[in-house]
């Protein structure tokens, strides 16, 4: 059903029927030439997902009529993901939040970093906002998740650190972590061993032209230790990719061979 599924915000919790946004709409009736009476599902991106039917397509739009609410919620992570990114160019940008969207990840924060060649201004930040939840609202179809990653803008590394709530170590729920190009001390691997319980992480990945001291200095005082992603130098995408594979597998719904999460 993966390829029927339609995201579609703000449904009532007593709908029977609802209205495709345009953009669904367009690739339910001209790409997939679904008709009335075809089967879709319906996602809100905020945990809730129905079945349903097609009742109208044409002038534009297309409607649905509930079914039956579905309980997917094992399929979203056990693991709090919050993935931290500097701004980099916009194709990249686009494939990581949907990478990151079908990985599992919570929450996406953005900045500009120091050594960033890109920034936003407002009017560029609304639009992109908006361009990363339809993106992320698409990939949460694709890869049957309920809940759209939450998504906030910063204007600087200092800036999103100080929206942070303080660490707290001592609990060993939360865990921050930033992927450090000529790290060679601290693996995942060595943090899992020290902390094998964990239901939240932080991962942050820097810009192409990598950390700067002070950005470095500010992630080391808030709690955030630098781990290294193997030898080789990893493109942006793929060391986003693989940071957020690497703690699903350690922490997450990656490492669970069974109903009852064994590893």
């Amino acid at each position: 059903m993966a390829g029927k599924c339609f995201f579609t915000p703000g449904v009532k919790a007593d709908a029977e029927f609802v209205e495709l946004t345009p953009d669904a709409a367009h690739h339910l009736d001209k790409v997939m030439r679904l008709r009335p009476g075809d089967a879709v599902e319906v996602r809100d991106g905020l945990g809730n997902a129905w079945s349903g039917e097609i009742s109208r397509v044409g002038q534009g739009g297309a409607t649905v009529r509930l079914l039956e609410k579905l309980d997917l919620s094992n399929l979203e992570s056990p693991l709090e993901i919050t993935l931290i990114l500097a701004i980099v160019r916009a194709d990249i940008m686009d494939m990581t939040v949907r990478q990151a969207t079908e990985l599992g990840v919570g929450k996406i924060l953005f900045f500009r970093a120091s050594r960033s060649q890109y920034g936003l201004d407002e009017k560029q930040a609304k639009k992109k906002f908006l361009r990363w939840s339809k993106i992320a609202g698409g990939a949460i179809c694709q890869c049957r998740r309920t809940k759209v990653p939450g998504l906030g803008l910063f204007e600087s590394l200092d800036h999103l650190l100080g929206a942070l709530p303080p660490a707290d170590e001592n609990t060993g729920a939360g865990l921050r972590i930033f992927a450090m190009e000529g790290e060679r001390e601290r693996s995942l691997e060595s943090l899992r061993r020290a902390g094998p319980s964990c239901s939240a992480v932080m991962a942050a990945i820097g810009p192409e032209g990598g950390w700067d001291g002070a950005e470095i200095a500010g992630l080391n005082g808030a709690g955030f230790h630098p781990v290294h992603l193997g030898p080789r130098i990893l493109r942006f995408e793929t060391a986003a990719a693989a940071l957020i594979t690497s703690v699903q597998l350690l922490w997450g719904d990656f490492g669970s061979t069974g109903a009852e999460g064994e590893r």
